[in-house]
């Protein structure tokens, strides 16, 4: 059977070319080696039973059959889907990239806490983090996202199980650390996030995707957390993503599957299967930027195949014996030590130590339905514009303003910003460019319980344009949304104030009559504050 070990016994028969010699006397066991064989066959027998039922607690569906290893010890059982049955479809990947599929597979700790309590019969809720791989770009029209696929064979498992896709296009680990509440529930079991596209190399990736590990881990019931990594071909640089996800994720025990290691050699290698791995833009042509269903396919059923070998091993270890009790050589951590979440930042210093100082974030964005960006007032010419699957709050006019009411002590802004060289945003007439081409706009801080002669003291000046001293060249920002050296367009997190009074404030914004690129057009999509 698939995953049996099977013993041969010695041949029978007398080996050629020697005399064979037959025994003298019959062996008879004594009493007490009957008694001791009994033993351990009985004990072999419990533990079979109870793998066949899922477990101690009982029967369950979810079993995944470590019993179909029959004749072979618990130990040397293999939790290994497609060692326990090679004709399952989705071993059709071949082990050898199944196991390059797990980047990182990490202790698996909390991992298994929450199947132990799937397997009890408890209702399991996920929640998907991603950009627009997540939400499906470059798939088409009828084709499953890799969210979806996973989570059916998922239910299969676990019919009680639920999920919650927060999936946010165009958006990195900068957007999620601060936002991820405004997308998906705060009180899950599993997260799982897909973030490697729009993660560029870099030690500010390192910092976001550090908050944004923190942010997860130390929610107050302990949820477990995948990262799922996809690829592409389209930037400068090939390390893309996977720089931060592995780093971060070793340091934070959170496993990292995907195609990335197996189908990135392999589009290297030859080229041509790139125009099968990778989807479709809106114009029919190649979108090397987003994998198609195939490897929205092979995405979701590495995951799949991975779950599965942890629910196997989450019913392993509960009906194993405990482990003998070692005099141990050294400090090493313990069972109750792993997915602790670590108490100092992972670019911060071990010999002079700062602790990390806890924060809630808020967060409001034109993205994120649970928690939509509300404007307390605009200029008429501020307009919100929606494309691709984008939506913000625009406008190409030199003197729009717009407020946003928040709270916290600091604050930024996520706007949408671009290289410049667009089509329209390049173009030779300067109407169409002026209407087109990223612009700029100054923003300042407000107090709404301030009178005007209050808020003239403390940050100055009756034209928010001229030039300022003391305290209000500290509380304005121009926010430019053109990046001259950005590969390609997509939001940016741009932080601003700090120090700010507990307590509610506006921010406003105006569009600059200054612009770097021939354009004044101005696109916030959110605000964060914390």
């Amino acid at each position: 059977m698939g995953g049996a070990i099977e013993l041969l016994s010695p041949p029978s028969s007398p080996v050629p070319g020697r005399p064979s010699f037959a025994p003298r006397t019959r062996y008879r066991p004594s009493l007490t080696t009957v008694g001791w064989i009994l033993l351990y066959a009985a004990t072999f027998l419990v533990y079979q039973h109870q793998l066949r039922a899922g477990g101690p607690s009982g029967p369950t569906s979810t079993s995944l059959s470590l019993s179909d290893a029959a004749g072979s010890s618990l130990a040397t059982t293999s939790c290994e889907v497609c060692h326990l049955d090679p004709s399952n479809p989705l071993c059709e990947y071949g082990l050898d990239n199944i196991r390059t599929s797990r980047a990182y597979e990490g202790s698996g700790a909390r991992l298994r806490r929450v199947l132990q309590r799937a397997l009890a019969g408890e209702e399991i809720e996920v929640g998907v983090i991603g950009a627009s791989v997540t939400q499906g770009h470059g798939l088409a029209p009828g084709k499953q996202r890799w969210e979806d696929r996973w989570f059916d064979d998922f239910r299969a498992l676990f019919p009680k199980a639920k999920m919650h896709v927060g999936a946010v296009a165009a958006t990195d680990s900068r957007f999620f650390s601060y936002c991820f509440e405004a997308v998906v529930p705060r009180d899950l079991d599993l997260y799982l996030v897909e973030l490697d596209v729009n993660n560029a190399p870099g030690p500010q990736t390192l910092r976001d995707d550090d908050a944004l590990m923190r942010g997860l881990l130390q929610l107050p019931q302990e949820p477990a957390v995948v990262r799922i990594s996809a690829f592409t071909t389209i930037f400068n640089e090939l390390a893309r993503g996977a720089i931060s996800s592995l780093i971060t994720s070793q340091f934070f025990d959170v496993p990292v599957i995907g195609i990335r290691n197996f189908l990135l050699p392999q589009v290297i290698r030859h080229r041509e299967t790139a125009e099968e791995l990778f989807g479709l833009d809106q114009g029919g042509h190649r979108d090397y930027r987003h994998i198609g269903h195939v490897s929205h396919a092979a995405m979701a059923d590495m995951l799949s195949l991975f779950i599965r070998k942890e629910v196997c091993e989450a019913q392993r270890r509960a009906v194993m014996p405990p482990s003998p009790a070692f005099e141990k050589s050294g400090p090493w951590p313990g069972e109750a030590d792993q997915g602790k979440v670590p108490e100092l930042a992972l670019w911060s210093s071990w010999i002079n130590p700062e602790p990390l100082v806890p924060v809630t974030p808020m967060c409001q964005s034109t993205m994120c339905p649970l928690s939509p960006l509300q404007v307390l007032s605009h200029s008429p010419t501020f307009e919100f514009v929606t494309w691709n699957d984008k939506h913000a709050w625009a406008s190409s006019t030199p003197g729009a303003q717009i407020r946003i009411k928040f709270r916290g002590t600091k604050v930024g802004v996520f706007v949408y910003a671009s290289n410049g060289r667009g089509a329209d945003e390049a173009s030779a007439d300067p109407a169409v460019r002026k209407v087109h081409a990223p612009g700029q706009a100054l923003c300042w801080v407000e107090e709404p319980d301030m009178t005007e002669d209050e808020w003239r003291e403390r940050y100055g000046g009756d034209n928010v344009e001229e030039e300022k001293d003391g305290p209000a060249a500290a509380q304005t920002w121009f926010v430019t949304t053109h990046w001259p050296n950005k590969p390609a367009p997509q939001p940016e997190f741009v932080e601003m104030a700090e120090g700010l009074d507990v307590g509610e404030h506006v921010l406003a914004c105006e569009v600059s009559k200054e612009t770097t690129s021939g354009g004044h057009l101005w696109r916030i999509m959110g605000i964060a504050s914390q």
